[in-house]
């Protein structure tokens, strides 16, 4: 009777990854990629709040001017300009705004010496007088 002996090689074992390790790397991937990816639209893609109207053959004959607000610095304090007015203060910048028209909207033009400080009051000041349509210009 003939043997046969068996050859004995080593076993290479297969390296298993388990199945829910997996599916968390791949959420977490999944997650990184979310948070990390940009969901909005880059701000060149936005549309101005002041975008020009088009105007058909019934549109109103009254035409407004956009407002500027203009804000820099002046001896060391902040100024906010409208036209020929200049004002120093919260309270006499409602005083204009309240009196300008509000369906044009109105653009703010920030220096780059100005305080951001000055910044937020005039917009804030601005939203407070009842404008809707506000354009942002710095520098």
């Amino acid at each position: 009777m003939l043997h046969f002996r068996k050859k004995k090689t080593a076993e290479v074992g297969v390296l298993k990854l388990p199945l829910v390790a997996f599916i968390d790397v791949v959420l977490f991937l999944l997650l990184y990629f979310v948070m990390a990816g940009s969901l909005t639209p880059a701000e060149g893609e936005l549309s101005a709040a002041l975008a020009a109207e088009r105007r058909g053959p019934g549109a109103g004959t009254m035409d407004l001017t956009t407002q500027v607000l203009r804000v820099d610095m002046k001896d060391g304090q902040a100024r906010y300009r409208i036209g020929g007015r200049e004002m120093s203060d919260r309270d006499a910048l409602r005083g204009v705004l309240d009196a300008l028209p509000k369906p044009p909207g109105i653009i703010v033009k920030v220096s780059d010496d100005a305080p951001v400080e000055a910044a937020a009051k005039a917009l804030q000041v601005i939203r407070d007088a009842g404008f809707t349509k506000v354009s942002y210009v710095a520098g």
